[in-house]
């Protein structure tokens, strides 16, 4: 099981220069409500598959993704645990940029180092 700890992006769609940040640590639940087409789906469900899978949740072309007004650096960030571990995965278009960061534990101490792993 994926327990997401937070997911940020910047020129994601309609989503501009500025990262918009979503905690999920803030509380033991979440709900996501509102009327139909206000953006509900492409400010959670899209940047969460998009950083995991490099599609959106949608059938929309990818090239859709990067905001129209800036053209570039579209960056989608996600931290989750999964099976005790913490990772980070940071994902991009214009450029292009897939990053997997996994936090590592040394000793009685938590130490916040990363290991990253590289995929093209």
């Amino acid at each position: 099981m994926i327990n997401l700890k937070s997911i940020s992006f910047k020129n994601f769609g309609s989503f501009g220069n500025t990262p918009t940040v979503i905690d999920l640590t803030k509380r033991r639940m979440n709900l996501v409500s509102g009327i139909n087409g206000q953006g509900k789906s492409f400010a959670l469900l899209d940047p969460i598959t998009f950083a995991l899978y490099g599609k959106p949740f949608r059938k929309i072309n990818i090239p859709q993704l990067v905001n129209s007004v800036n053209r570039k650096d579209c960056e989608v960030t996600i931290e989750f645990t999964a099976k005790g571990r913490a990772y980070k995965i940071i994902r991009g278009l214009a450029p292009k940029r897939f990053e997997v960061y996994e936090e590592i534990q040394q000793s009685k101490i938590t130490k916040r180092n990363l290991k990253i792993r590289f995929y093209t």
